[in-house]
């Protein structure tokens, strides 16, 4: 393979970069609009309600407003305007927080966790952008954090979201921004020396981290794009270089061809899913299953002797230490327990952000039920073999086994949602936040975004949420 330049220049970052500078909203497919349009409505909406119910936030939120700043974006949820990489923080700290932001199955990275924070921030800095401006910013951030998501193998523990975030972040504000290729690229190499993340936050157990992750990508985004647009230079083979990111995380094993196939035709956040339950997407077949199995069946709880959960390699994680995955005691580490998951599928035949409450964690219906959920290891459900399948099995006391296996959850792109559905989780979403957004001004989000081409100020969004 070509080696990059001194200047970088054999480096496919500058392939990207002029993609995403010389991309425009007629470039855009139809299903790339609908869709950025869907992922802006969605991230906003599990935004405002983790505001409300997501620990830490109130001190993190606090803590950036002891900073101060210009105040020249908003705090969703909150309130209150600070400096546009803050702002980004303080919002980017809110996407996950409720792990009910939207999900690329195939790419495996949240797309949006990413763009629509940071895009918002330098909205609201500039004034006055146009709809067709932001939905074209957040698609070419939502295509490129998807084909890095794309290039690389799925066995190292890096956690893609929070390491491949920065640069969508970056990719988004900087095309707002109207940096030019040379800036572009410089924006890139600027957040190249900002990403990081692990997927330790999902191994451990007990933190509060796991959920803020993406306030670091999109605050360093924010700022990559900031720097690039006053001269300052970024590593230029921040990709390919001797200890690029491609060489230094991943030992030089990616596909190249994943990053450029399609460059400016193919918009892979096209692809994105979106969460009707608020748990980890990984859990989403069994949740699926398991409501199957207690609505077909009319399982009730008192009739379960057992649960059997087949799992593959990754979602091993989702079950072990047992004990403890069975009895979590954060919100977050209930959104990744499996055997929790499953127990308030078939205890509730509805899984709501209610179920993941203090109160909801205590529920001695779903505790005697995740009790009895049994994971069993079965190869053909490791990550490289299926895309996300599950199965789950239950055996009744009368003696009877009832099993489901779903390859395709509802919300994977072969199961889509609905506008109308996106939009009744927005209407939800709001029920919880910090700060009550009057119904009326609701409505009219709703109605904006769904038109979010013909808006004049994107701006106007963010004030009627605040």
């Amino acid at each position: 393979m070509e080696q990059p330049s001194s200047e970088g220049k054999g480096d496919v970052v500058w392939t990207l970069a002029k993609n995403i500078v010389q991309t425009g909203y007629p470039d855009l497919p139809a299903e790339a609009i609908e869709a950025t349009k869907k992922s802006i409505l969605d991230t906003l909406g599990v935004i405002e309600a983790a505001s409300g119910i997501t620990p830490g936030l109130k001190e993190l939120v606090g803590l950036v407003k002891e900073g101060g700043g210009k105040e020249e974006s908003t705090i969703l949820g909150f309130g209150g305007r600070v400096s546009a990489w803050m702002a980004a923080f303080a919002n980017g700290a809110m996407t996950h927080g409720l792990d009910y932001d939207d999900d690329h199955h195939y790419a495996k990275v949240h797309p949006s966790a990413n763009t629509v924070p940071s895009g918002f921030a330098v909205a609201e800095r500039l004034g006055r952008v146009k709809g067709k401006d932001f939905i074209t910013a957040v698609a070419l951030g939502n295509d490129l954090v998807s084909r890095l998501g794309y290039s690389i193998p799925i066995n190292i523990p890096w956690h893609r979201t929070s390491l491949f975030g920065v640069f969508a972040a970056a990719a988004t504000s900087g095309k707002l921004l109207g940096l030019d290729e040379q800036q572009m690229v410089d924006a890139l190499g600027l957040a190249f020396c900002q990403a990081a993340g692990t997927q330790e936050i999902r191994f451990g157990v007990g933190s509060d981290i796991g959920g803020m992750r993406d306030a670091f990508p999109n605050k360093g985004g924010v700022l990559a794009a900031l720097m690039a647009q006053r001269g300052i230079r970024g590593v230029r083979s921040c990709l390919e270089g001797k200890a690029g990111l491609f060489n230094l995380y991943y030992r030089g094993e990616y596909d190249r061809d994943a990053l450029t196939a399609d460059l400016g035709k193919k918009f892979h956040g096209a692809d994105t899913g979106y969460k009707p339950w608020p748990a980890c997407g990984a859990t989403h077949t069994y949740i699926d299953s398991a409501l199957a199995l207690a609505n077909e069946h009319d399982i009730h709880p008192q009739d379960v002797q057992e649960i059997t959960v087949f799992v593959g390699d990754f979602l091993q994680n989702h079950c072990q230490p047992l004990e403890v995955r069975r009895r979590p005691a954060t919100t977050l580490d209930a959104k990744f327990s499996l055997p929790f998951n499953t127990a308030v599928a078939i205890a509730r035949r509805k899984v709501v952000i209610q179920d993941y409450s203090v109160e909801g964690l205590k529920d001695p219906v779903v505790l005697e039920l995740a009790g009895k959920v049994i994971p069993r290891f079965d190869e053909q459900y490791n990550q490289k073999r299926t895309d996300r399948a599950g199965k789950v099995e239950i055996r009744t006391k009368d003696g009877k086994v009832h099993s489901k296996r779903t390859d395709f959850p509802y919300g994977h792109p072969k199961r889509p949602m609905a506008w109308e559905d996106i939009a009744n989780k927005f209407r939800d979403c709001l029920s919880y936040a910090a700060k009550p957004v009057p119904k009326g001004d609701m409505e009219k989000v709703i109605d904006m975004v769904s038109k979010l081409e013909d808006a004049e100020d994107v701006g106007q969004v963010v004030r009627l949420l605040a």
